[in-house]
């Protein structure tokens, strides 16, 4: 009786340390839909759908994601940076403002602007100030934002100045999404 017992103590074991809990540096999304959605046989599809115009009353939304950050939060499973310098930074929002023109050339934009705007990471307080404004004032340039319902950005405290806020006031941004850990 003993040795079964022990038997299924150290399988009871071995299965809660198979167990693994999600930590950082687990996994990672580098994208929404993730990667596995996208098949060779959807791009098709997926070109078809940015030359046709809009729906009429069709609202539409812009994203950017901004994948750097100050340092890797334990409960983040986003794929993001920690160690990169203004040069490359700046090469990443040069190319997310070409992709943007790219689209908003397209029929599936109709000449519309954005109901919504949303600056997600990563962490987007993590830009400099003149980064912030140089990629904003060239994103407006290509979809103006004058009349967007909410201009949401996510901010990480610890990236935040007094500057840095009135920045982000001065772009236009109507919501702060502050992300916090502990308050202790």
């Amino acid at each position: 009786m003993n040795e079964v017992a022990n038997t299924d103590s150290e399988t009871h074991g071995q299965m809660e340390a198979e167990k693994k809990p999600t930590t950082a540096g687990n996994y990672f999304v580098s994208n929404y839909p993730p990667y596995s959605f996208w098949k060779p046989d959807h791009v098709g599809e997926f070109l078809e759908a940015i030359e046709r115009p809009p729906s009429p009353d069709t609202k539409l939304g812009l994203y950017l994601h901004i994948p750097f950050c100050r340092k890797r939060c334990h409960f983040c499973y986003f794929k993001v940076y920690t160690d990169k310098n203004a040069t490359a930074i700046n090469g990443y929002l040069e190319s997310a403002v070409k992709e943007l023109e790219a689209y908003a050339s397209k029929p599936f934009i109709g000449g519309r602007k954005p109901n919504f705007v949303y600056f997600g990471g990563g962490t987007p307080s993590y830009l400099s100030v003149p980064q912030l404004t140089s990629l904003t004032d060239r994103m407006k340039a290509v979809l103006p934002w004058d009349e967007a319902e909410e201009v949401a950005f996510e901010c990480e405290p610890g990236t935040l100045t007094d500057q840095k806020l009135k920045a982000i006031r001065d772009v236009g941004v109507t919501r702060l999404s502050l992300g916090g850990r502990a308050f202790r």
